[in-house]
């Protein structure tokens, strides 16, 4: 029976490790300097809204079973805490954001190290929590979930919820610190860059 819902669930378990083979490289790359892109900052974010998403209504419906219509309290924090976040580390990015221009003309952007990796370890304790509460079943949303949690079990998901969604707040303020700073840039930075001069002639 356990290998039978294993199987089942190896596309979405495919799918989360790829997905964290993303934050991780994306958390090393903001490090080293990652291209400017602001299409490439905010799909991502916009796949861990849905992400996020999924999730916490596992939880929530989890929480209906066990609690009542006390259960859709859990709401007003899980709305308010992403906004929050967002809205205290977008300008402290602006702040901290560093941008170089390479040869290419193509604008990099570098974060201190502690931005990207609080965001990824808040990411990686959801899923080490759900696998603790539910087993490997419970890498993925399942409606309902796996098994009927506990109330401590369910307490604790409500708990790491709250963190992943102080994450999504820091990686949506992230992205508009980043497009803050880089509209703050001198305008002549703005200005493309001229092309190589031609070679002088011989002779």
């Amino acid at each position: 029976m356990a290998s039978s819902s294993l199987s089942g669930a190896a596309p979405a378990l495919v799918f989360l490790v790829l997905l964290i083979f993303l934050v991780a490289r994306r958390t090393i790359r903001q490090v080293q300097g990652a291209p400017f892109s602001v299409p490439r900052l905010f799909v991502f974010a916009g796949l861990y809204v849905l992400l996020f998403g999924a999730l916490a209504f596992t939880t929530l419906y989890a929480a209906v079973g066990t609690w009542g219509e006390n259960a859709y309290l859990l709401l007003g924090p899980y709305i308010a805490l992403p906004v929050v976040a967002g809205v205290l580390a977008a300008p402290y990015v602006r702040r901290i954001v560093r941008f170089e221009r390479r040869e290419s003309g193509e604008w990099y952007y570098r974060l201190s190290w502690h931005v990207p990796v609080l965001y990824l370890a808040l990411f990686t304790v959801r899923l080490v929590a759900e696998v603790a509460v539910f087993g490997a079943a419970g890498l993925v949303p399942s409606f309902p979930p796996p098994a009927p949690p506990s109330t401590g079990a369910l307490e604790i998901l409500v708990g790491v919820d709250l963190l992943f969604s102080v994450s999504l707040g820091l990686l949506l303020g992230r992205g508009v610190g980043v497009v803050w700073a880089h509209r703050d840039l001198p305008a002549e930075a703005h200005a493309p860059s001229p092309p190589p001069s031609p070679p002088l002639p011989s002779g």
